[in-house]
């Protein structure tokens, strides 16, 4: 009755597509003008041991920030979490137009004879692939992570000397 998943693409787009009510939820819950409480949250190690922000410091303030809408405060924050966010609403959307073109396919095909198949809309939608996870895009967010975390660092050691 199942159809079992093998792919691994498949099963990444079904716990992400878990996640978005979660994160529905939580734009609501910041737009009715509610905040996230810093009790549950530890403080970031490397900032408590040297004072100085780590390449990961702010991405809980970021997070907050995209949520409530507000971009350019988020990248000044943490320029990574939009990155994050970008490709997480590219994956979701991809894999969601790529099944809902198979489901329409596998759907319309019993209806339609062979001969009409190859021109109809259905033969396009059958190219529709969802976006392909590459250790690339993890790349370019350590990269992304670095660099900035490298840029506070040198700016904070600056503040701190003059």
């Amino acid at each position: 009755m199942f159809k079992r998943i093998h792919s691994k693409e498949t099963r990444l787009y079904l716990k992400l597509l878990l996640a978005l009510p979660f994160i529905i939820i939580a734009v609501l819950f910041l737009h009715q003008g509610h905040s996230i409480p810093s009790l549950f949250l530890p403080p970031c190690l490397f900032h408590t041991l040297t004072g100085f922000s780590c390449p990961g410091c702010g991405c809980t303030r970021a997070v907050i920030a995209l949520l409530r809408g507000d971009i350019l405060q988020s990248i000044c924050y943490n320029p990574g979490i939009l990155y994050c966010a970008v490709l997480y609403a590219a994956f979701i959307l991809s894999h969601t137009a790529a099944h809902l073109s198979s489901w329409i396919i596998c759907l319309n095909a019993k209806k339609l004879p062979s001969q009409h198949q190859e021109r109809s809309f259905l033969n396009l939608l059958s190219h529709v692939h969802g976006m392909k996870t590459r250790p690339v895009y993890l790349y370019i967010l350590i990269y992304l992570f670095l660099i900035f975390g490298i840029l506070r660092f040198f700016v904070e050691l600056w503040q701190r000397f003059h």
